[in-house]
């Protein structure tokens, strides 16, 4: 979907995972300990003007999205190590650990790479498509001397039956300290209106989505690009992509005990 924006936080993302609370809290179920989860997340990055033609990086990537991906079994019965999505992402799974991690294909790679080479001899243009973690295993990296690109808002530590309460008593006591400004001023900078606003939007979310820590919650992932100097030929950037696809593995977690 293209979402038209005149400011970097217009386009901030806010990605919402809504569960069906008659199946997460019904009574007589066994559900009330199971949670959504956001395993992981990946952004793609387009910086290309103008419409997509037939030899544009979106035309590749689209292709490749279009490719059909495998059926998940084999002649032996389940497959026990991952099997492709389509063209552009595999899904590799760990069934000892029972985990699972969205992995992208070495053709979308050899479109899109995660980190874009130096530009020869020091001179733009840049990559014009280029791809980030912005969640991996339920975490949030970072690259050295960078930060996270996304977060969940109004996080909780929490047992899963106390999540609800938890959260709600977060939104009531955010203020400008909270870690909702901390990364609305990796976006907009350190300044009051990144601070003043971030409580604000983060309330409204929570009274939108009645987020609860478990199985209705939301995630602020950061629409632009930032590229290092060793990428730009000496000058770190900050760009706001034309065009953000964004990929997520959301499991159902079973097993979160008390």
């Amino acid at each position: 979907r293209a979402v038209d924006s005149d400011s970097i936080e217009a386009g901030l993302l806010t990605l919402v995972l809504k569960g069906n609370a008659s199946y997460f809290a019904g009574s007589g179920r066994n559900t009330l300990d199971f949670s959504l989860e956001l395993d992981d997340l990946i952004t793609l990055h387009l910086m290309e003007d103008g419409s997509a033609s037939t030899s544009s990086k979106e035309a590749a990537v689209t292709t490749l999205l279009g490719t059909p991906g495998e059926d998940n079994s084999d002649s032996n019965g389940l497959d026990t190590d991952g099997y492709l999505l389509n063209g552009a992402f595999w899904l590799s799974i760990n069934r000892a650990a029972g985990t699972a991690s969205l992995e992208p294909t070495d053709q979308l790679l050899a479109v899109c790479p995660f980190n874009p080479p130096r530009p020869l001899n020091n001179n733009p243009p840049l990559e014009t498509c280029v791809l980030r973690r912005d969640v991996r295993a339920r975490g949030y990296p970072a690259r050295a001397g960078g930060v996270a690109t996304a977060m969940e808002v109004l996080a909780v530590a929490a047992a899963k039956d106390g999540t609800e309460a938890a959260v709600d008593g977060l939104a009531a006591g955010l203020d400008e300290s909270s870690g909702e400004s901390a990364f609305l001023a990796t976006i907009l900078g350190d300044n009051v209106y990144a601070a003043q606003l971030a409580p604000d939007f983060a309330r409204a979310i929570h009274e939108r989505y009645d987020l609860n820590g478990r199985y209705r919650r939301a995630y602020w992932i950061n629409p632009g690009y930032e590229w290092t100097p060793t990428q730009t030929g000496g000058t770190p950037l900050f760009s706001v992509s034309q065009k953000l696809y964004l990929f997520a593995l959301v499991s159902l977690d079973e097993n979160w005990s008390r």
